[in-house]
């Protein structure tokens, strides 16, 4: 996703990409994409200072953690934040989330690694494919989205074992 900041005019500047999740630089083999990583941008640019709005499309296939059921999910995530140049010198707190600074005498912009950082903050540690996900049972394996299964869920508190055995002879 570059951008020639010669090339952009004061006011707004529309763009549109469609990318390959490498081509961000995800190189993560746990997360599969099933489409290309479409992006909308607005750049507003107002003398050393560039302002980005939009939006950003993806499709993931997920296995979920209750049921491990393969599925898809559609992802939008609104993107937001400012590029600015000349950075003070006395600068010392460099910690807002929103304005990236740039260099002086930068040319291009590589917007891949923001995107990316939307991208990979929006995905779930935890996928599950929905929330009244029965999952599995614990004790056969059964998918109870599907069926019921017939196992009892007594559970038995392990230091009452010795008077159940006491109790069984």
């Amino acid at each position: 996703m570059h951008i020639d900041i010669r090339d952009l005019q004061e006011g707004e500047n529309e763009f549109t990409f469609e990318e390959s999740p490498e081509a961000l630089h995800i190189h993560d083999e746990t997360l599969h994409f099933v489409l290309p990583i479409k992006t909308r941008l607005s750049l507003y640019k107002l003398g050393a200072s560039i302002t980005v709005k939009g939006e950003t499309v993806f499709h993931l296939r997920h296995e979920c953690v209750r049921c491990l059921q393969p599925f898809e999910v559609k992802e939008a995530i609104p993107l937001h934040f400012v590029l600015q140049q000349g950075r003070p010198e006395d600068l010392e707190d460099d910690s807002d989330e929103i304005l990236i600074w740039l260099d002086n005498k930068a040319e291009q912009l590589d917007l891949g690694t923001e995107i990316k950082d939307y991208i990979l903050l929006e995905i779930p540690v935890k996928p599950i494919c929905k929330e009244s996900c029965a999952g599995l049972c614990a004790q056969c394996g059964e998918n109870l989205n599907v069926q019921q299964c017939d196992c009892t869920n007594e559970k038995i508190d392990p230091r009452w074992e010795a008077l159940r055995a006491l109790k069984d002879t």
